[in-house]
This record gives structure tokens, sequence and C-alpha cells, in this order.
């Protein structure tokens, strides 16, 4: 079983470079990473920063661990005011992969906006990925019914699901049946299983900081803090790579081994 870490941005600061933080990822016996090359400084103004680029490639090559790119949480391909600006920026992000040699690049369905301009742009993606043997693996925001929607009217093989099981609780509010049922519809098509925990609670609306006071939102815990049944979840799935999502830098330095990690998923 393949499992990563994602590297979020905030992650990087002076005292931790992207070297050392993946060098400890790779310590605790960690698979790969998900890293955001526009964080990075490989994207300025939809352009590819080629000069950097090859600073990052050797520095990924240098620790030897696997990668895979995610795109920025602001892309909406949805957005017809602003389509062109959004995907300028992931055709960019797709030609970072191709020459990072990367083979997945998570991106997030749009949260509102046309969905007909999300479909076409992702197929547009897909067509010039597929020769280089790259897939797109599209995360649900929330709803896994929506998001495996635009994936099968993209109707491309090397477009698939990418299942944040936490989005999915909150989109089931906290209703573990109901959560099991839409993990059902899209176990086919899954490419990665992201996982994070919560509450499975999304009202009332506070906060930031009163969140997990009120155990409200998408809170980013370790597995095992909030309420999401993971051992029930990975018994629908065979061989899936999984990637944890913490944003907590604090939490981040706290991940278990991946030992570790595999236990805190089957005891809960």
């Amino acid at each position: 079983m393949d499992i990563g870490i994602s590297v979020y941005p905030h992650f990087i600061a002076k005292d931790k470079t992207l070297a050392s933080i993946l060098a400890d990822v790779k310590i605790k016996d960690y698979d790969f990473v998900s890293i955001f090359p526009h964080a990075l400084g490989l994207i300025v103004n939809g352009q590819v920063m080629e000069k950097k680029l090859r600073n990052i490639e050797n520095t990924l090559k240098g620790v030897g661990i696997d990668y895979i790119i995610r795109m920025p949480t602001s892309m909406n391909l949805r957005d017809h005011i602003y389509h062109s600006r959004h995907f300028r920026v992931a055709k960019a992000i797709a030609d970072v992969a191709i020459k990072l040699g990367a083979k997945v690049i998570v991106m997030q369905s749009g949260k509102t906006g046309r969905l007909d301009l999300e479909i076409e742009a992702i197929q547009s993606l897909a067509d010039m990925l597929k020769p280089f043997d790259i897939k797109i693996a599209l995360e649900n925001t929330y709803s896994v019914k929506d998001t495996l929607y635009v994936v099968d009217n993209v109707q491309r093989d090397n477009v698939g699901f990418a299942l944040d099981v936490a989005h999915a609780f909150l989109s089931a509010q906290g209703d573990e049946n109901k959560l099991l049922d839409d993990v059902k519809l899209g176990t086919e098509k899954t490419i990665i299983l992201m996982i994070h925990d919560n509450f499975g609670k999304l009202f009332p609306q506070v906060e930031p900081e009163d969140a997990l006071a009120y155990g409200v939102g998408d809170l980013h815990l370790l597995p095992g803090e909030g309420r999401i049944p993971f051992s029930k979840v990975l018994k629908l799935f065979g061989d899936v790579p999984i990637l944890l999502k913490v944003k907590n830098p604090e939490k981040f330095a706290k991940v278990p081994t991946k030992k570790g990690l595999i236990e805190l998923l089957t005891g809960v």
C-alpha cells in the first residue's frame, strides 16, 4: 500500500526547506509527496519559471522520493468570467508535471459556474497529458456525485476520481451510512484516496479560531481525532494509493510513521 503526505506551501519556511521536509517524510517511510508547484515559485502569471524548475527537480531527485502534482485550490474551470486565466494556470501546471515526470495531477472540481466549461477544459488538459502517461484525479470539493458526474462526462481514460473522504463525510453531514454509500459510488474510478478527519458538521458557521471548539468544518485532523470510520472505508478498496492531508504544521511534525498511520486507519 503506497501512502503519501501533502506538503502544503506554508510548511516551507526559513528553518524548513523543501529538501528537509521531503527528507523527514522519507525517514518516516512514506512513499510519495504531493507538491504545489505554483507555491514553489514555478508559476508566475501563468508561465512556467524554467530556471526554478531545475532547482525543484534536483531537490526531488536528490531526496529520492516520488511525487504527485497539485493544482491551486483557487482553480475554478467553471468560472465563465475569468476562465481563460484559470485555464492558463492549469496548462502551466500540466506543463510542470510533464517536465518533472509526475504521473498524477490532483485538482478540485469547481464550486460554481458553468459545468460545460470545466468539462471541456479537463478534456483538453487530458489530451495534452495522455502522451506522457499522466492522469488527472478530480477531487470532490464536497459532493461525490457532483464530481463523478464531471469525471463521467469528460470521457477520458486518463481522468479519474480523487476521493477526499473527509469532504465526503461533510457532504454526508456526519451520517456514516451515507458516507459509505457515497464512497461506493466512486470506488472503481478512484485514482487516489485522500484522508484527514473531521466531525461531519458544516454548521453553525464560525470564525476559524472557533472551528475546533465547535467541531465544525474541514478541520484536516489526523485520523482518529474526528469521527470518520476509516477502517470501514478502506475495506471498500483494493490497493489504492492514499494521501494524508494535514494542514497544521505542528500536527504535520507529529505525523506517525507509515506503519503507525496504517495502525491508526485500521483501528478507527
